[in-house]
């Protein structure tokens, strides 16, 4: 059996785990397998999406992050070509099913943690501005996250805010636009990156800024270095780990079940929440890709 991944992430340490989950169970299954980094451009990981249908792998785990996918998802199963969703969904996609995070859900948890820290820190929510910096705008992503965040800042009255465009995938990129952002915006009492760059770079973005430890009350997703010594050092209050291992891993395992049997199934990995607290067993398995 042969298996591809195709995704929109690019050479950094969220998409290293994706990976090793996939080896893991490539290895395990005694299957291939392998995955396209298109970072970020939508083009190339169509273009790529469209020769692995040429190529009738056994199945393909797709990154359906845009609205677009869905003839040619069509067009792969009419080919014979079985295409499940993995990472970032689309409604009505016709994808067969979908491995990943509830978005939405995943947003609105970490949302409603920082806003009630800043409630028991004083802050005057009404008055307060939230920046959401986001690698991709428009991205399925960042799109269904700052929905569940947006959710939870109606419910506590937050009325300012902004996405802002974080320039792309290139960290130094990324920690500059939301340092620039930082200074020009004092007004600023939230940020919650919305992908894994943007919440990793924030700590050091803070810093740049000249902001102390909990000054700005600062959130995100996944557990990529930066993020860690964030929630270490006080500047990141939590961030949501979406567990990509098991994307990576489940991608193989469910293709390889799919092709067994037919088992269609829609898994949830993420919405687990990391703090100072809980941060000691992703500590312990980042060093090795696992989490």
């Amino acid at each position: 059996m042969y298996f591809r991944l195709v995704t929109h992430g690019g050479d950094d340490p969220f998409w290293a785990v994706v990976k090793k989950g996939m080896i893991d169970a490539a290895e395990f299954y005694g299957c291939k397998a392998d995955i396209d980094l298109c970072g970020g451009d939508l083009a190339l990981q169509q273009k790529r999406f469209q020769e692995a249908v040429a190529m009738k792998p056994t199945a393909i785990a797709l990154v359906i992050n845009d609205p677009s996918w869905a003839p040619l998802v069509q067009d792969a199963l009419d080919k014979g070509v079985p295409v499940f969703g993995i990472n970032n969904d689309w409604a009505g996609n016709p994808r067969l099913f979908y491995i990943g995070q509830s978005e939405v859900r995943a947003g609105y948890i970490i949302g409603k943690r920082v806003f009630e820290t800043g409630i028991k820190k004083g802050i005057d929510l009404e008055k307060a501005h939230l920046v959401m910096p986001v690698e991709v705008p428009g991205a399925a992503y960042g799109v269904q996250r700052s929905q569940g965040i947006l959710q939870a800042a109606e419910e506590y009255g937050i009325k300012s805010y902004e996405i802002m465009d974080a320039g792309g995938l290139e960290m130094t990129t990324v920690e500059a636009r939301i340092t620039a952002y930082l200074l020009a915006h004092p007004e600023t009492k939230f940020a919650i990156g919305l992908g894994g760059i943007c919440t990793d770079r924030l700590t050091t973005a803070l810093k740049n800024a000249g902001k102390k430890p909990g000054e700005i009350i600062a959130g995100g997703f996944d557990t990529c270095p930066g993020t860690l010594t964030g929630l270490k050092e006080g500047y990141m209050e939590a961030t949501i780990d979406q567990q990509q291992y098991l994307q990576g891993y489940f991608a193989i395992a469910c293709g390889y079940l799919y092709a067994w049997a037919g088992f269609m199934p829609n898994i949830d990995t993420g919405g687990y929440l990391v703090d100072k607290n809980t941060i000691g067993i992703i500590e312990k398995f980042s060093p090795l890709h696992v989490r």
